[in-house]
C-alpha cells in the first residue's frame, strides 16, 4: 500500500506543490517507522480459529494490464471469536427491546434500508451494527418475546412501553 501511494505521489508530483509532496513523504516515512518500530500486536483471551472457518477475500488489483485479482484466505477473530459473539447479542438485546417497545416487526426490520437500520440503532443508543448479523439475531430475540407474550408467562417483560412512536419509526422516511 505504501508502494502504490507513493507511486501515485511520483505521478501526480508535477501538480502537487514541493512543499506539499514533502510533508506526505514525511507523513508515509513517519507511518511506516511507527509501523517497523511498534510492538506486535496480540490478541489476549480470543480463542484460536479454527481452520474451517477461513474466508476467501479476493484482493483487488489496481493496474489494468496485471494478472488477475489473487485469492488468500484472511481471518477475522472478531467476528467469529467469543467476545464477537458476545457483542453481537448484547447489540441484538438493546435493538430488539427498542424494536419491541415500539411494535416494529422483524420482517419490517429487515426490508429496511440500511440508512434506516443505522438511524434506529443511533435512537436505541446502540452503535449500529456493521453486518445484517446482528440485526437477525435481534429479529430471532424478538420472535422469542413473541412467544413469551402469547404464552402469557412473562406479561411484565412483553409489555410494550412505547407504543406512542410506533408511526415514527415504522416506515422509512
Amino acid at each position: 500500500m505504501v508502494a502504490a501511494l507513493r507511486h501515485t505521489l511520483e505521478e501526480q508530483s508535477e501538480n502537487i506543490p514541493a512543499e506539499v509532496l514533502e510533508r506526505l513523504n514525511g507523513i508515509i516515512r513517519s507511518a511506516v517507522h511507527s509501523i517497523d518500530t511498534s510492538p506486535e500486536i496480540v490478541a489476549v483471551g480470543l480463542p484460536d480459529i479454527e481452520p474451517d472457518v477461513l474466508e476467501p477475500v479476493v484482493a483487488e488489483e489496481t493496474s489494468v494490464d496485471s494478472a488477475p485479482a489473487a485469492v488468500s484466505t484472511v481471518v477475522d477473530p472478531f467476528r467469529h471469536g467469543a467476545h464477537a459473539e458476545a457483542n453481537r447479542m448484547l447489540k441484538a438485546r438493546q435493538l430488539a427491546r427498542w424494536l419491541w417497545d415500539r411494535d416494529i416487526g422483524g420482517d419490517q426490520v429487515l426490508g429496511f434500508s440500511n440508512k434506516w437500520r443505522n438511524k434506529i440503532a443511533r435512537a436505541a443508543g446502540v452503535n449500529p451494527p456493521s453486518t445484517l448479523e446482528t440485526w437477525t439475531v435481534a429479529v430471532d430475540l424478538m420472535g422469542r418475546m413473541q412467544q413469551l407474550a402469547d404464552s402469557g408467562t412473562q406479561p411484565e417483560a412483553s409489555e410494550r412501553q412505547h407504543l406512542d412512536e410506533h408511526d415514527q419509526w415504522a416506515a422509512e422516511q
